[in-house]
């Protein structure tokens, strides 16, 4: 059964702009999936809209029984509506980074309304894969990056922060992009998992462990009980970089550094 998402009204300029006078607006229903736009507040004219349609929102599916990787979930279930009566789903070719770790998943993907924009998903699988979250960006040109103060080859980069306390296993996570990539660090409490591959010629205090994706790369450590990921559409050397400057988990600036 179709259940609507969330029909955003000051979050849908996170997607295209200001939105066009309907004559009958869909009314939403309550989904339990978080959605975070990370877009900053400019009219129209300051973004430049790459298609003629507009959206005035979303929809969400349930994901098929049965389904397998993280992109045949979301393309199967996340859904753009156009005010002129139009829908359009993400396609696979747009995937930016694909995560798995034991229950968890994390997916990158570029939203079909805009060169500029993207969503991170956030799912959990019991038996089937379920959407907690979804963070949506564009790239605004009057967006500020932030000096992040993490050894990254960029000094600064467009940072959002996510939190979904909500969940039996809390998630908090930060993605750090610009117009070519994409890094999200996620943080939750650590649990027992299937041993992942032990990245060579690390510290044995400074353990990494690499990510077997689809898509990107990614790399998971655990840290004073805290299960720390990182995964983007940049190399593993950055990754591990990027990782080895994080501050320690349960610090107060954690991930950013001032």
């Amino acid at each position: 059964m179709r259940r609507i998402g969330m029909m955003l009204s000051l979050a849908v300029m996170g997607l295209s702009g200001c939105v066009a006078e309907r004559a009958e607006p869909i009314e939403p229903t309550e989904s339990g999936v978080t959605i975070n736009e990370s877009a900053e507040e400019t009219s129209s004219k300051d973004i430049p809209v790459t298609t003629d349609k507009e959206v005035f929102g979303s929809m969400i599916e349930d994901v098929p029984k049965g389904t397998v990787r993280l992109v045949d979930a979301v393309t199967s279930q996340y859904t753009l509506q156009y005010t002129d009566g139009t829908s359009e789903r993400p396609s696979k070719d747009g995937v930016i980074y694909e995560t798995v770790i034991d229950d968890l998943g994390l997916i990158a993907i570029k939203l079909p309304n805009r060169d500029d924009s993207f969503g991170v998903f956030n799912y959990s699988r019991d038996e089937e894969w379920g959407l907690h979250g979804i963070q949506n960006f564009t790239i605004p040109e009057a967006a500020e990056k932030v000096r992040h103060g993490l050894d990254l080859p960029e000094e600064e980069l467009f940072v959002a922060n996510f939190e979904m306390s909500q969940l039996e296993r809390p998630v908090e996570m930060w993605t750090l992009y610009d117009e070519t990539q994409c890094i999200t660090i996620l943080v939750t409490d650590a649990f027992s998992m299937a041993d992942g591959e032990l990245i060579e010629q690390r510290d044995v205090s400074n353990e990494r462990y690499r990510l077997n994706q689809p898509e990107g790369n990614g790399l998971y450590y655990e840290d004073q009980g805290k299960l720390i990921v990182v995964t983007g559409n940049v190399s593993e050397e950055v990754l591990l970089d990027l990782s080895d400057s994080l501050p320690e988990a349960w610090s107060v600036d954690f991930p950013i550094k001032e």
